[in-house]
């Protein structure tokens, strides 16, 4: 019932014996971990890390340097082209709410528009506006609106008083239009009456091209061409459904939207008059969308057997020999990241064995590429344990598969094995240089992050299959990938450990709480512990879409506690690490207190680690690396490799 997909090494071809890198170098953020093109491709953005600080490094075409900007600590998640102009930067912050918020602090994004000339000033989004509160909450766009280059984003309407200034006026956001070169900001489109959501496609005029207003407590929507006019309706109490972007005719809208008798997500072209038809890919399981940043318009997509579909086919049919030029190579992950809209240009990154993380700038005309920036540059080569797809069957027959980190210098026979399931649980682990698997393979643990029944990447039944199964035959699926392991001879059953992030966080209690007899150590980062108190805390309305999607994934009729850690420390069978930032606007800190305080009563062994300032994502270089010496550290004394 199980096989290795990818060629395992021989006895014979194991690496040699190998010193590991300091473990510092895997908790390190990385050189590099965004890179963009400008619209026409003049320019090169990075987004990384520059002697232990965060930085916005500008190259032109040839690779040469044009400005670097250090950003120090700050927790920047996107960088985006304004133009050929400059560079807008968003990160978050943690904010304190007003009085009319649940919630005291919730984390909100702040922008910044760095010109590339520097007689410019440079521009905070929002601030210092009387009628809009400093928080961005969504991202709708960069328009040349009248000559001038506009970012569209959410953001809430405040009183512009004295006395209510900092009362806002919406239940949910507006849409406003910043001016990016002088930050002057002005309302786009209103907010919508409670209990609506609204969001927005934004035409290459900066005219609101679609409205797409779903109803928090029914599920009602509406699509609407413009302001006006609806052109789709539907209902889905857990509010499935997206706009993607404009067809290729620049006015036609593109959405998806889940179809309960498929059990999948279809995406839907409809006409300004309201007539509907599927799109060109519409038998392409779709793996991502590409979108012309300038325009909005769905360029075409990837399939998630990483075959393009563009709307040109010349232009298909370059971006295809890229890709293929550069997935020749066994077991390497390779992403197209970015493109300009006339293809000129395109960024690849490529990790995986051998590979920890190299970025390229390729001219699609001449197939000529160049670095422009490597991820982890003192991890390389023999360094990087092997990584492969491991294909198994859970007790159900159900076929998945993970992804299989092996140690470096040893021979992938009765190793001990950590394994590491990821978060979400609706995410992948792809084949890529992991910087925590790795960390472990190199200090003597086969890693196994499998892709359990709920993960993405394989289509809506796959996930949807584990609705309900949080603590059941989700759990199951990773211990039935370690006994998989074990019957292929690889790992040895008996010295293995659990451990993840989030709702890896989660698993890895449950392996040790709901399971028994599997682990010899448990590690959960920022996880959920006590599931009804997550859920009250991320949906306190009982009757919003948000906790119809929570309670779809528990089990409608679920006891949460029979779910809960928490409730089942007394069967706590290994010890436990417990991580967490303390700022963790995801996951709340007061997960890991409620476990550890349970685990203590149970006279249970139990250590908790806090990370003061650090939030749900790992952000900050100090914190992540005491976060990996503290699992690693923990893993080696309950689970030494020797």
């Amino acid at each position: 019932s199980l096989c290795v997909a990818s060629a395992l090494p021989s006895a014979a071809a194991a690496q040699a014996a190998i010193t590991p890198p300091p473990l510092e170098y895997y908790g390190d953020l990385p050189a590099v971990e965004q890179a963009i093109l400008s619209p026409m491709g003049n320019y090169t953005a990075l987004l990384g890390t520059v002697r232990g600080q965060r930085a916005v490094i500008v190259l032109d075409a040839t690779g040469a340097p044009v400005k670097q900007l250090v950003v120090g600590d700050a927790k920047v998640r996107e960088i985006l082209w304004a133009g050929e102009q400059g560079i807008v930067i968003l990160r978050s912050e943690l904010v304190q709410l007003p009085r009319q918020f649940l919630r005291n602090e919730a984390e909100f994004l702040r922008g910044n528009v760095i010109p590339l000339d520097d007689r410019f000033p440079v521009i905070s989004i929002f601030a210092n506006q009387r009628s809009i509160a400093n928080a961005i909450t969504g991202f709708y766009g960069i328009r040349k609106v009248k000559g001038r280059w506009t970012g569209f984003f959410g953001g809430f309407r405040k009183g512009a008083t004295s006395g209510d200034r900092e009362r806002l006026l919406d239940d949910a956001p507006a849409l406003f239009a910043v001016d990016l070169l002088s930050g002057d900001a002005e309302l786009a489109d209103a907010a919508p009456d409670s209990p609506l959501n609204r969001d927005w496609l934004v035409r290459a005029d900066g005219e609101v091209g679609a409205r797409l207003d779903t109803d928090r407590v029914t599920g009602d929507w509406t699509i609407r061409y413009g302001r006006s006019k609806a052109i789709a309706k539907g209902k889905d109490q857990l509010g499935r459904v997206n706009l993607l972007g404009f067809g290729s005719d620049a006015r036609s809208v593109i959405y998806q939207a889940y179809q309960a008798d498929l059990d999948a997500y279809t995406d839907t072209f409809v006409d300004p008059e309201g007539n509907a038809r599927a799109p060109a890919w519409g038998d392409l399981k779709v793996a991502d969308y590409i979108i012309d940043p300038v325009t909005g318009v769905v360029m075409g997509v990837q399939g998630t057997d990483t075959l393009y579909r563009l709307n040109e086919e010349a232009k298909n049919t370059q971006l295809q020999e890229v890709y293929d030029g550069f997935s020749q190579r066994g077991n390497l992950g390779v992403d197209i990241a970015n493109i300009t809209p006339d293809l000129s240009a395109i960024i690849v990154r490529t990790s995986g064995n051998y590979d920890s993380g190299t970025w390229y700038r390729v001219d699609a005309q001449s197939g000529q590429r160049a670095i422009v920036g490597l991820e982890r540059p003192a991890i390389q080569g023999q360094m990087i344990g092997l990584v492969s797809r491991f294909e198994y069957a859970a007790q159900d027959g159900l076929e998945m598969d993970g992804i299989l980190t092996l140690p470096p210098g040893r021979e992938p026979t009765n190793l001990p094995v950590v394994i590491l399931p990821h978060g979400g649980p609706a995410a992948y682990d792809p084949i890529a240089f992991d910087w925590w698997a790795q960390a472990f393979a190199s200090r003597g643990y086969a890693v196994l992050q499998p892709n359990f029944r709920g993960s993405t990447g394989r289509g809506a039944a796959f996930e949807n299959a584990g609705a309900g199964e949080w603590g059941k035959k989700m759990q199951t699926d990773k211990s039935d990938g370690l006994m998989a392991l074990a019957e292929a001879g690889i790992v040895d059953p008996e010295r293995a450990c659990i451990a993840g992030a989030s709702y890896g966080g989660y698993a890895a209690l449950a392996g040790v709480t709901l399971q028994q007899g599997i682990y010899r150590c448990a590690v959960s980062v920022a996880g959920v512990s006590d599931v009804e108190n997550q859920m009250s805390w991320m949906a306190p309305n009982s009757q919003s879409t948000l906790a119809r999607v929570m309670r779809s994934r528990f089990g409608r009729r679920t006891d949460l506690e029979t779910l809960s850690p928490t409730q089942f420390a007394k069967q706590a069978d290994a010890p436990v690490l417990l991580i967490h930032g303390k700022d963790d606007q995801v996951v709340p800190y007061a997960q890991s207190i409620l476990m550890r305080d349970a685990l203590r009563r149970a006279k249970k062994p139990v250590k908790l680690v806090t990370l003061e300032g650090e939030d749900h994502y790992l952000s900050q270089a100090e914190t992540r690396k005491t976060m990996l010496e503290a699992s690693v550290e923990f893993v080696l004394e309950h689970n030494p490799p020797d």
